[in-house]
């Protein structure tokens, strides 16, 4: 069914509404597309999606973050060009800072989890797990 209005366009008006139109779905979409692939959205899937390969990830280059802070005992023996315990100490606190930030919030997320899916359970063992968070 054709709109009394759009009978009185020519083709060119019909042409240019069009586009308009166009323009702004594209740009509904453009937006909606650039948040789901920011980088940030992307992580944030991927951390809540694969919880422990992360936890484990980050574990792994912890112990490389330490393997390379701390020489090793023949490296020790050749005090030149090192670094001092203090500045051993600043170097792995700020390079582990962000980490255990990441940690201890996908820690508190994943056992708030766990410990809501035990309360329900216990509150009404009979009922369906369907409402998980």
């Amino acid at each position: 069914m054709a709109h009394p209005q759009q009978e009185r366009l020519t083709p060119k008006q019909q042409a240019l509404r069009d586009l308009e139109e166009a323009r702004g779905s594209l740009a509904h979409h453009a937006s909606h597309a650039a948040e789901e692939w920011s980088p940030k959205a992307i992580i944030t899937r991927s951390v809540e999606k694969h919880r422990a390969l992360w936890i484990g990830a980050t574990a792994v280059a912890g112990l490389a973050v330490l393997k390379a802070v701390w020489p090793s005992r023949r490296a020790a023996l050749h005090h030149e060009g090192t670094l001092t315990g203090a500045q051993r100490s600043g170097l792995f606190a700020l390079l582990l800072s962000p980490l255990l930030g990441l940690a201890r919030k996908s820690l508190m997320n994943y056992g708030t989890q766990l410990f809501e899916t035990y309360l329900r359970q216990k509150i009404s063992p009979n009922a369906p797990d369907s409402e998980t968070v």
